[in-house]
């Protein structure tokens, strides 16, 4: 038997958990200029939340920390959920921007061979989560 999901919102949430938080709101809201929703306590924990385009992004932190460090690297380090993508105009004055930046790319842009004019680029966070952006060059 299937479960049909009736979607309550359009998006995903995605959910980072890190124990270097100030780092990662440099990078998420600072760097990558994504909007602060606000924070949300819960027990044992708290979420800040960003707008994501239909989505959204949420940096989580439990009390105590979790006592593992976030696995850094995409898919090809190991299984699970590795990295999440987002779609971008003119990935190539993003890149250069990352370049210029504190921020390390850990995949260059490639031109999609079938889709020529769009291509793709990884860039890791502070916590060496992967973050695949694609679009136009």
């Amino acid at each position: 038997m299937a479960v049909k999901l009736d979607l309550l919102t359009p998006g995903i949430e995605v959910g980072l958990v890190t124990t270097n938080l100030d780092a990662m709101v440099a990078f998420y809201e600072g760097f990558l200029e994504l909007e602060c929703q606000g924070e949300l306590d819960f027990p044992g924990g708290s979420q800040r939340r960003y707008t994501l385009g239909n989505g959204v992004l949420k940096l989580v932190t439990y009390s105590p920390p979790p006592p593992q460090p976030a696995a850094q690297g995409g898919g090809r380090t190991q299984a699970g959920v590795r990295y999440f993508t987002i779609g971008v105009k003119n990935l190539r004055a993003v890149a250069a921007t990352v370049e210029m930046s504190e921020y390390r790319i850990v995949e260059p842009v490639t031109e999609f061979a079938p889709v020529p004019g769009m291509g793709w680029m990884f860039i890791a966070d502070p916590d060496g989560n992967w973050i695949e952006l694609f679009g136009t060059l």
